[in-house]
């Protein structure tokens, strides 16, 4: 087979398998929809990292989609580290943006809860440093999804 030939098919299965990689172990679903009432109770428990290139100064995030149904009570609660101060953002599929720098003025993780999840799919769910800088730390994030009223969203974080 000649060379042009050959790039040609190269570049053609390239092109195909581009869309694809996208979709690749980015969506979790707790389809398990609990009435328990303890805090971070039936949750899924996600171990990630944020990395970055700070010789470079590129900042890196960790992004995942995450399902809940409507009206559902959702909870993101990053339970470590406490140190660095971290961002938690997440978008409902509707574009409805919540977003959490610091659940309280002494503890610096963030947490996210929706108390009535406006749309059936996937919440986008983006974790990073807080003012953007290049840091790399591992994580533990805890999802769950809820029976509507549950004390996980007692309170709600506010839509932006």
């Amino acid at each position: 087979m000649n060379i042009p030939k050959r790039l040609a098919i190269c570049a053609t299965a390239t092109l195909m398998l581009v869309p694809t990689l996208g979709f690749a172990g980015s969506n979790i679903g707790d389809v398990s929809v609990s009435s328990c009432t303890t805090i971070n109770c039936s949750t899924l428990s996600i171990p990630g990292d944020v990395i970055s290139v700070p010789t470079l100064g590129f900042a890196g995030n960790f992004l995942i989609n995450a399902y809940a149904g409507p009206g559902e009570c959702v909870r993101f609660d990053l339970v470590t580290p406490t140190n660095p101060d971290m961002k938690l953002v997440v978008i409902a599929p509707n574009g409805t943006v919540y977003r959490n720098d610091d659940r309280s003025g002494a503890d610096h993780r963030p947490l996210v809860t929706i108390s009535s999840a406006p749309n059936d799919g996937w919440y986008t769910v983006h974790i990073s440093e807080f003012s953007g800088a290049a840091i790399t730390t591992n994580f533990e994030l805890k999802y769950g999804c809820y029976s509507p009223g549950n004390p996980n969203c007692s309170t709600a974080t506010p839509a932006l």
